[in-house]
């Protein structure tokens, strides 16, 4: 069978965040999602000096997903042409304080804050990696312009540092709208308990059972399983 994409999880920053490497094999067209520390590492395992990134997505802002969008730029500057930068308008005022709350909490001075997108995701429905696309999906709660990314039954190869797998089922990149048995905080500026239950209850639980879901900290899980398990949901 025909692998559709392989996505590859590498896990950075002091908050043990997936970072994401989406790629088509059949076009190499490639994107990064929520890249927030450790930008050389993402771009080597992307190939990206003889493989240009086309897009860098996000589902949200917060440090541990926006931190490395700068650094990411700077080293795909050389690319013919730069990676477009999407993520929702609503995320300006995280974007904007990464720095600011790095040094609030004593880390490093390697979180930069995500400058301007150059391509609002407010509008967009859709994104395309190679010959799927993707439904973009407003999910806000944890964060007010979280987004996450649906794409309709693949033909996955799933890869980390320590495995690979094959897949065939639906995928979601969910960031931090939805873990195993758990949700996104919700006790962070600009969070709303109330309506991420809602994103969750009209924007992922309406996926089918069997889609499984990346999130942005932790294990994978799938749907179904959080129908029926997540104490967050059915409490």
């Amino acid at each position: 069978m025909t692998t559709d994409l392989i996505i590859t999880t590498i896990e950075v920053s002091h908050f043990a965040q997936n970072a994401r490497i989406i790629r088509c094999p059949q076009t190499q067209d490639t994107i990064i999602i929520d890249p927030g520390e450790n930008a050389t590492l993402l771009a080597k395992q992307a190939n990206a000096e003889t493989n240009p990134i086309h897009t860098i997505f996000l589902t949200h802002c917060h440090i541990d997903h926006g931190g490395a969008v700068q650094d990411l730029l700077n080293l795909l500057s050389k690319q013919p042409s730069p990676p477009e930068l999407i993520y929702h308008s609503n995320e300006i005022p995280i974007a904007n304080a990464i720095e600011p709350y790095a040094e609030a909490l004593g880390l490093p001075p390697i979180y930069k804050n995500v400058p301007p997108a150059t391509q609002w995701a407010d509008s967009l429905s859709t994104l395309k990696v190679g010959n799927k696309t993707a439904k973009i999906l407003f999910t806000p709660g944890h964060s007010p312009g979280h987004l996450s990314l649906y794409f309709d039954s693949l033909s996955v190869e799933l890869q980390t540092s320590t495995s690979t797998e094959s897949v065939t089922c639906p995928i979601l990149i969910a960031g931090d709208a939805l873990f195993r048995d758990s949700i996104g905080r919700t006790d962070l500026p600009l969070a709303d308990h109330n309506t991420l239950l809602t994103s969750i209850k009209n924007q992922l639980f309406t996926l089918p059972e069997s889609t499984l879901v990346l999130s942005g900290h932790g294990p994978t899980t799938t749907i179904g399983h959080e129908k029926k398990h997540n104490p967050f949901i059915n409490e």
